[in-house]
């Protein structure tokens, strides 16, 4: 709406002064008037080039007035080279520092992909090494319960070479009882029961026949304060292989003595 006034007034405004030229100019060629000494008809002329120039300043003035960016195209043009200038430069000096961003921000990619690379093979690695870590712990334990299995067998062995030595001590000084490899007591026991179950029949078998033993004159043993001396292992293979078997099936039981009995 203010552009139409604008626009409306001042070719209101060009319409009159040319109006006024006109006829100043038509006055002066009638009457023969002389300006600066010039004949009517130049005369006439410079009024006509008068109202002109009356029309054009008038309008540069008008919108000077009413438009800022008119005043700022006519009087600060230069100024605003000058900014286009500095801002050319500006932008210059930014894409040259984004160029270098760009190449350090690829130098730093780059880095980084590397260092992805080293942290996946250390995590490879440490995962590898987990492993066999996880693998020797089996290891030692496993050696661990071997070292105590031979502990006990070797504990086993020295109890039976002190009851060797002590029967054979026993065999100089008294009566043999029992003869090497000789029956001392016999059982049968049915397969196919539990292992808690077929444990405590052998135990009371071998109960039974320590009362008989020592009913005869046999002497207990000082460390054990047992009449027989069975190594445990083999004991534990005895109830493991009967417990195995078919339900029913009868095992006969012998305890032999593995020395002189006195």
């Amino acid at each position: 709406m203010y552009s139409f006034i604008l626009i409306s007034t001042l070719i209101i405004i060009s319409g009159l002064i040319a109006f006024v030229g006109d006829w100043i100019g038509l006055k002066v060629g009638k009457k023969k008037v002389s300006i600066f000494g010039l004949r009517p008809h130049y005369t006439a002329v410079f009024i006509t080039i008068i109202s002109g120039i009356l029309i054009a300043a008038i309008t540069v003035a008008v919108l000077t007035i009413s438009s800022n960016d008119v005043r700022t195209a006519l009087f600060g043009m230069e100024e605003l080279k000058q900014k286009l200038s500095d801002l050319s430069r500006e932008v210059e000096i930014r894409n040259i520092q984004l160029s270098s961003m760009k190449e350090d921000l690829q130098q730093k990619s780059s880095q980084l992909q590397e260092i992805e690379e080293k942290y996946r093979k250390l995590s490879e690695d440490i995962k590898e090494k987990t492993v066999q870590l996880e693998e020797l712990i089996s290891i030692r334990q496993e050696l661990i319960k071997e070292k105590e299995k031979l502990t006990e067998e070797i504990e086993d062995l020295n109890a039976t070479i002190k009851a060797l030595y002590s029967g054979i001590a026993w065999i100089r000084e008294g009566e043999v009882i029992f003869g090497s490899n000789e029956q001392i007591a016999l059982t049968v026991v049915q397969g196919g029961k539990t292992i808690g179950e077929t444990r405590e029949e052998l135990i009371e078998f071998l109960n039974e026949a320590s009362d008989k033993v020592l009913a005869m004159g046999a002497k207990k043993n000082e460390r054990t304060n047992q009449v027989f001396i069975i190594a445990q292992k083999e004991f534990e293979d005895i109830i493991e292989k009967i417990y195995n078997s078919d339900t029913g099936k009868e095992w006969v039981v012998r305890l032999l003595s593995s020395l002189n009995v006195i």
